[in-house]
């Protein structure tokens, strides 16, 4: 059964907030053109005295898309094809059981998932994208995506990266999400490093049920138990 876990925020700032919901970055073995981006999966709004609700569970999806830039001047992914994905993972006895490897390909200028499956070959904590025969310049030039779908009560791409041609990689999800404000879209690229006020949640080190202050002078702070 996956995990169930829950981020409840309280809106104490004076004033309607929207917040925006994405997670860190995966471990990624395989190169890759550019950088990995974080990418926005849920946004809710509430006023001054409500509170919002985010639900996740550690259940994944491997995404491919192409990202599109906004008149905003944000830049955005639009999904092309999903698949659910197991991780892979070690059994009480030392046995590693892969995860879910699939097949990517282009076809008119559309990333998407072949059809054709493949034997499970993943690591233990992740799965598998293998690419195929494109040109790295098209890739790039036409920003083909890959990477890691968000599953739960906010489906959507939550880390995705320019993939290189014939090349495995493996991506290991990480269980540690961000919390920010201000006038995001859903699946819009962000770099932690470059926004401003934002709320680590680590649920490797936290609860399964958390809750975050948004108070009078716009910090975002976890409450404590």
């Amino acid at each position: 059964m996956p995990n169930k876990y829950s981020i409840t925020v309280k809106n104490q700032s004076g004033s309607l907030q929207q917040y925006a919901l994405f997670n860190k970055v995966p471990d990624v073995i395989g190169s890759v053109q550019e950088k990995i981006w974080s990418n926005v999966f849920a946004l809710e709004k509430a006023a001054n005295k409500q509170e919002i609700l985010f639900e996740l569970v550690n259940e994944y999806n491997a995404i491919v898309g192409k990202k599109k830039a906004n008149a905003s001047g944000s830049v955005t992914i639009t999904v092309t094809g999903t698949e659910p994905v197991t991780l892979g993972h070690t059994e009480s006895d030392g046995q590693p059981v892969p995860g879910t490897s699939l097949s990517m390909l282009v076809a008119d200028d559309t990333p998407q998932f072949s059809t054709k499956a493949l034997p499970n070959g993943s690591f233990p904590g992740a799965f598998e994208i293998r690419t195929g025969n494109f040109s790295n310049e098209d890739a790039k030039n036409a920003g083909y995506m890959i990477g890691l779908g968000a599953k739960g009560g906010s489906d959507g791409p939550a880390a995705t990266f320019i993939p290189e041609a014939r090349t495995n990689y493996q991506i290991q999800p990480v269980n540690t999400y961000y919390v920010t404000i201000g006038d995001f879209k859903k699946g819009q690229l962000i770099d932690v490093t470059k926004i401003g006020v934002v709320c680590p949640i680590d649920f490797t080190k936290l609860r399964r049920d958390v809750v975050i202050i948004h108070n009078d002078h716009g910090e975002l702070t976890v409450q404590s138990a």
